[in-house]
């Protein structure tokens, strides 16, 4: 007896479960169509079998499967496929599931003859072969079935099997659901071995592994990191952030960055090329990421001033030792309005690492809290007493340096060095937003100065960073910008009482300066990228910064919002990385 019925639940999995594939395929769909057909065709015999008390003919049933196997191999013959040589093993289900079916709404082999059993073996036979129809037109496609569609096929059941019983004997009665479970069961199992569940893809209609980018894009106002109301909300002026309406002193257009409560502009052409070797697996779909960086350690050609013999601009250690020559993070040279107007830049010095999620419904949970402690931990990166798995090697050296004064004096002074640490902490419990969600982390270098070769109060594009120009600031920076949510704050990890010693996220006079401070989704402007790639994201970073004795401004926090254009398909860039652990984080 066959067990046709089994098709039938194939068309009710994409009611359930999976995600839509990047584009159709005729073999999946070839090879469900005749499933479908094998299906209907056992049942049709089972029901005629209950009809007249009779075992069903088994050169007939035999005829049901063969007509299955010859389109299987047909099907193959038009690749690609998504599975092959799988006929055994879909007819073993088939008929597994028929016979199941068969001997909960009837008896086999029949003991009389049933007219009930036969209208519900025939009713149950309509459910499986509607929705095995909509199941193989939507793997031809690629697309979902239609939920609604889908319903309509299963609504006929019920109403077919509380007719039937109006003609006994039956062999049960009330069992429209248990059947309905057995068929949508079954479809998901098959449904799934013929078309398997897949991620939905980083741009619609390209295979996941590949190199991509991702490039700025000019969003909407919000109100900055300072803001007394309305942090990261929505505005049009000042007056929605606690300040003055017609000025634009706190409500700016994204992409921005605060520090200290400083604002600065970003530019909109900051371009992340990266590079997925390999797809996550399903029902996860969270793919690793690599940011190409070539020699890490190669002439930084933007900032010529640090490789002056002997430092003599008093750049930091790490400033006078390269950056990459091939970096997949790019940010232009831009303008910030403070001090008479200064020029910025930021250089990749590493690699880059992180994820890109695809799960539809998301599964991933990519908020990143980043907390950090000014105190200096030693080499071991950790302080004494804390466990091992906290520190560099994997062992607490108990080798803390003596407490300094909480103050910013230089070298004297916690926050006028640039030890510290800072813990980050991935995730928060909960699924993301649904849409496709990046997490990148890429080492940077950030550099500011007053350009002697632009004028007065001006950066010119492409400036860079000369001998003899007045350096400001040199930070090293681990961003890791996230769609899901960023949060940062100073917090006492060691119990010394000295956490920030400087200005913190907003200034060290403001109650709110240690945060937390977060950016997320409400009312924060963070966003993943659509499945169907028409709506960028919004990404966040959110951190602390033990800026040293070259900074005017010391343990600053640091935000930084920036909308981006779709993730878009780059020529092949060769990529590996393997992070090395330092401090402070």
């Amino acid at each position: 007896m066959v067990k046709g019925l089994a098709v039938m639940a194939v068309l009710a999995v994409f009611v359930t479960s999976g995600t839509a594939r990047a584009q159709g395929n005729g073999c999946a769909s070839a090879k469900l169509k005749a499933a479908g057909a094998n299906a209907a065709c056992a049942l049709k015999l089972e029901s005629g079998e209950s009809k007249k008390g009779l075992e069903e003919d088994e050169t007939k049933l035999g005829a049901c499967g063969a007509k299955m196997s010859a389109a299987f191999t047909k099907a193959e013959t038009k690749p690609p496929c998504l599975t092959s040589g799988d006929t055994a093993a879909i007819q073993a289900k088939i008929d597994t599931f028929v016979n199941n079916l068969a001997t909960t709404t009837a008896t086999e082999p029949p003991t009389a003859a049933s007219s009930c059993d036969a209208g519900k073996l025939k009713a149950a036979g309509a459910n499986a072969a509607c929705r095995i129809k909509l199941e193989s037109g939507a793997a031809k496609k690629g697309v979902p079935v239609d939920p609604t569609k889908a319903g309509a096929c299963t609504s006929k059941m019920p109403p077919a099997f509380t007719k039937a019983e109006l003609k006994p004997p039956c062999t049960a009665t009330g069992d429209a659901g248990t059947v309905q479970g057995k068929i949508d069961a079954f479809v998901t199992d098959v449904k799934n071995e013929l078309n398997p569940p897949s991620c939905a893809p980083i741009v619609v209609g390209q295979p996941i592994p590949g190199t991509y980018v991702l490039n700025g894009d000019v969003g909407d106002f919000r109100c900055t990191t300072n803001s007394s109301t309305n942090r990261f909300g929505a505005c049009t002026d000042d007056a929605q952030c606690g300040g003055t309406a017609g000025q634009h002193n706190f409500c700016l257009q994204l992409p921005w960055v605060t520090a200290d409560g400083q604002i600065m502009p970003f530019p909109t052409a900051v371009q992340t090329v990266f590079t997925v070797a390999a797809s996550g697996s399903f029902p996860a779909c969270q793919h690793s990421v690599c940011i190409a960086c070539g020699n890490a350690n190669a002439s930084c050609s933007g900032i010529p001033g640090c490789e002056v013999a002997g430092n003599p601009n008093g750049c930091i250690p790490r400033a006078t030792q390269g950056c990459c020559d091939q970096p997949g993070f790019l940010v232009p040279t831009f303008f910030v309005n403070i001090l008479g107007g200064l020029c910025s830049r930021v250089d990749q010095i590493a690699c880059g690492i992180g994820v890109v999620n695809t799960s539809n419904p998301q599964t991933g949970d990519n908020e990143v809290t980043k907390n950090g402690d000014t105190s200096d931990p030693g080499a071991d990166c950790c302080y004494n007493g804390h466990p091992g798995s906290e520190c560099i090697g994997g062992t607490n050296l108990s080798d803390d340096p003596a407490a300094k004064p909480c103050t910013t004096a230089a070298g004297t002074g916690a926050g006028g060095d640039y030890a510290g640490k800072i813990v980050s902490t991935i995730g928060n419990g909960s699924p993301d937003a649904n849409g496709i969600h990046y997490r990148l982390t890429t080492p940077e270098l950030s550099t500011t100065w007053t350009d002697s070769q632009s004028p007065a109060g001006t950066c010119a594009n492409g400036s860079k960073y000369d001998d003899g120009e007045l350096l400001v600031s040199q930070l090293i920076l681990q961003a890791q910008p996230t769609t899901a949510g960023a949060t940062g704050s100073f917090v006492d990890m060691n119990g010394d009482g000295c956490k920030r010693a400087g200005a913190g996220f907003i200034a060290s006079t403001n109650a709110a300066t240690d945060g937390p401070i977060t950016v997320g989704p409400s009312p924060g402007p963070l966003r993943p990228q659509s499945y169907d790639g028409t709506v960028g994201a919004v990404s966040a970073a959110v951190s602390e910064v033990f800026s040293g004795p070259n900074s005017p401004i010391r343990d600053i926090g640091f935000v930084a919002i920036t909308p981006q254009k779709p993730i878009a398909t780059h020529s092949a860039v060769a990529c590996s990385c393997t992070p090395t652990p330092g401090c402070p984080e």
